[in-house]
């Protein structure tokens, strides 16, 4: 099992981490400085921004001056909001073993342990930051995040504004 983003999903936490890092500037971002700094696709950039203003994590504003701008600051936005903005609640409304067997009208012999990795999950989803993940992008960006031997790149990619990631 890979357990991966949608790419919507995807799009969603580019573009909030986006705004994350402008949010200290105080200034709206367009949608084309999203799509460039995020690289996610123009056609798609407005339906991923009215995602974060619909779950109420960003506001938008017509006009000259206007853009978008995260509704709070990003140290009070958690990660399981962003993604559940993108991707819709996480939770599993399937038995963890398909059609069975099941020896309860509702309940199979991995219930328990499923809700509790869910659980955990969605725990620590819930306990790191818009901020934090702001910050680790702003470091890896720089050069200076330590990238974890179990890293799923074993090279450098480069990413919309020509930086190269880890």
């Amino acid at each position: 099992m890979n357990v991966v983003l949608s790419k919507r999903g995807d799009y969603v936490v580019r573009a909030a981490i986006v705004l994350a890092r402008a949010f200290p500037l105080d200034e709206a971002r367009k949608i084309r400085e999203v799509v460039v700094a995020s690289a996610i696709p123009t056609s798609f950039a407005p339906a991923v921004l009215s995602d974060l203003v619909r779950a109420g994590l960003a506001l938008s504003r017509a006009g000259r001056s206007g853009g978008y701008r995260l509704s709070r600051s990003p140290s009070s936005i958690t990660l399981l909001e962003v993604v559940e903005a993108g991707e819709g609640e996480i939770h599993s409304e399937l038995c963890a073993m398909g059609n069975g067997p099941c020896h309860w009208s509702s309940v199979c012999p991995l219930h328990e342990s499923w809700k509790g990795a869910l659980n955990s999950f969605r725990a620590m989803l819930a306990n790191s930051s818009l901020q934090e993940v702001a910050d680790r992008d702003r470091r890896l960006e720089d050069g200076t995040y330590p990238i974890p031997v179990d890293s799923h790149r074993s090279h450098s990619i480069v990413i919309g504004d020509g930086a190269l990631r880890g």
